[in-house]
């Protein structure tokens, strides 16, 4: 391999592949990137053998074919370090090593590298069937559904985002066991059918990183005979396997009725929040009490409330349009706080039942996204 590329172009598509880089792995092939020369393009890809990642990115002139295994952090911070110039690689397949030159003073470095065979292999897939969603669109699933995701390992199914066709809509659903993100998405007539996988919450989240950068639609569908699901972003193809499991039926959980119905600024509720989680932090449940009033006359009245014997407690009062009954309930108010950040509306919907019973919150005037959240018992 010799390859002339721009080192902004070589940047680029290191930062990109650089989030499928194993941290602490025990195969030393997953600690490197793969340089491979295809076509007039310079293909980078990295995996954890969890996700895989490749990007394209354009050269000034290839002079030889071929490619070359190199340690990824050594690299990357090597490059990064580089002015902005062409910088020229060579790989020798027999002293397996890779010769980096750049700039106007000759600067140049080796780096030892490890046999291309044994870097997984990495088939991209043809997208036939693909969902295709627009950034903002699919930045917006992900920002309201992969932060409900577990984080603990103790039930693997919960750690992912479950993807359902159902309805001439598509569904992203998450839990951790005690609140729940929904998202619908519609479809095209016939497009998705029988889809039902559960992918890695972590994948969407890389994934929402490089959609960032690229600005592009995001293609993605499953390759049921891999058990994976593969997603493009113009010059990007990320590849995740899907998590086995049955997801729960989490369609039950969504109250169909409630007995107060509760209109609010997302704003104003949201930074009542903040200021409670701030007397809340140090205890583990995070705690705190929301109070709904309505008025006989004039608007209805929410007061958010945390106290701790130790360090004192704040009292927020907030107005809104409350109908139904009074009722008291306690949040973990870290989790309120998330929901309100996910809705993307100025005026959130409230619906609740009894104490003991869900909350449901809602973005006004909108029917594709809902969180669940279970209340807790305040003091």
């Amino acid at each position: 391999m010799h390859v002339y590329v721009l080192k902004e172009n070589l940047a680029y598509g290191l930062s990109i592949v650089n989030r499928a880089v194993a941290s602490r792995a025990t195969n030393p092939i997953l600690e490197h990137i793969l340089l491979a020369t295809e076509d007039d393009k310079l293909r980078l890809a990295a995996t954890d053998l969890e996700i895989a990642i490749t990007c394209l990115v354009d050269v000034e002139r290839i002079e030889e074919q071929g490619s070359a295994a190199v340690k990824a952090r050594l690299f990357t911070d090597f490059v990064q370090t580089l002015p902005a110039a062409p910088v020229e690689l060579q790989y020798d397949p027999a002293s397996k090593k890779l010769l980096l030159r750049a700039g106007t003073d000759g600067s140049k470095a080796t780096f030892n590298c490890m046999e291309v065979d044994e870097f997984p292999p990495f088939h991209l897939p043809d997208m036939n069937g693909a969902v295709r969603l627009t950034p903002e669109t699919f930045r917006e699933v992900v920002s309201q559904v992969a932060f409900a995701a577990a984080r603990e390992e103790a039930r693997p199914v919960l750690t992912g985002v479950s993807v359902r066709a159902k309805g001439g809509r598509l569904a992203f659903a998450a839990t951790d066991g005690f609140r729940l993100s929904v998202r619908w998405v519609p479809l095209e007539d016939g497009q998705a059918e029988g889809w039902d996988f559960i992918l890695p919450a972590r994948a969407l989240r890389e994934l929402d990183r490089i959609v960032a950068k690229t600005e592009a639609d995001v293609v993605f569908a499953p390759l049921g005979h891999r058990r994976q699901v593969a997603f493009r972003s113009d010059n990007v193809d990320m590849l995740t396997q899907l998590i086995e499991g049955n997801y729960p039926n989490y369609e039950a959980l969504i109250p169909t009725s409630f007995h107060t119905r509760v209109v609010i600024s997302r704003d104003l509720l949201l930074q009542a929040c903040k200021r409670a989680q701030i007397f809340t932090r140090e205890r583990f449940n995070e705690a705190v009490r929301v109070v709904i009033e309505p008025q006989e006359a004039g608007p209805g009245l929410v007061q958010v409330i945390a106290q701790d014997e130790e360090l004192g407690g704040t009292e927020s009062r907030i107005p809104a349009v409350v109908e139904g009954e009074a009722i008291a309930l306690g949040f973990n108010v870290r989790f309120l706080r998330e929901a309100l950040e996910a809705m993307p509306t100025a005026d959130v919907v409230m619906e609740l039942i009894a104490p003991a019973s869900p909350a449901v919150l809602k973005p006004v005037g909108r029917d594709d996204f809902v969180h669940i959240i279970m209340p807790m018992q305040v003091p």
